[in-house]
């Protein structure tokens, strides 16, 4: 059986068709490198700019877990963080880098409530599960400082449902805490004893133990 030949113009159609989905794929790449290169450079000037504004706080006031008017103190870190998170121009892992600064200035700082807002935007930056177990654990971190415990709570199960083994000792120990806070004893000796069989002889499944026995 006579095969019929191919029309040469249908084979550059083809290959043209190729060449300019290829062409394409490469500008996506240059712009996408552009943009990453771009977001990096504006992170690393934020640090520089909060590298500036914590060397001119006094050694005595600007260890983390003093508290201090972090709206005063870091006004230019805060505002360039949030002009990056606003403007949404970076990549998204940078911008989840660029939110998570911003929470953990608050929360190094005393300022829990207002790291919230900040963490809850970050974990919708998030796209791998240890961004997701991370963001989600600094956040229940926060509300349980706020005294907003349910919230906590279902923050740090998100986190623990990550399945991220160096997060989730201290997401289920933060469960824990806020459980007994909650006054309900039984549910954190239950998750006590989860953690020491899932994480037997680590230093969260050993803090857990010393808590429900108090």
């Amino acid at each position: 059986m006579n095969q019929k030949p191919i029309n040469p113009t249908t084979v550059w159609t083809i290959v043209g068709a190729l060449t300019v989905i290829g062409v394409g794929i490469y500008f996506y790449q240059q712009t996408t490198d552009k943009k990453d290169q771009e977001g990096r450079s504006a992170l690393y000037k934020v640090e520089k700019t909060f590298e500036e504004e914590l060397s001119a706080i006094p050694q005595a006031e600007r260890a983390p877990g003093l508290k201090l008017d972090v709206d005063t103190k870091f006004s230019k870190t805060i505002s360039e963080l949030n002009g990056m998170i606003s403007s949404k121009t970076a990549p998204t892992r940078v911008l989840f880098e660029a939110g998570l600064k911003l929470g953990n200035i608050y929360l190094d700082y005393g300022k829990a409530e207002s790291a919230i807002p900040a963490l809850k935007t970050t974990s919708g930056f998030a796209k791998s599960s240890f961004q997701k177990a991370s963001a989600y654990f600094l956040l229940g971190s926060a509300q349980e400082k706020a005294k907003l415990l349910k919230e906590a709570l279902e923050s740090y199960q998100q986190s623990v449902a990550e399945g991220i083994d160096a997060l989730k000792g201290e997401a289920m120990l933060g469960m824990i805490r806020v459980d007994l806070q909650l006054n309900d004893k039984e549910k954190a000796k239950l998750f006590a004893e989860k953690l020491n069989k899932e994480l037997p002889g680590s230093k969260p499944a050993q803090e857990a133990e010393s808590l429900v026995q108090q």
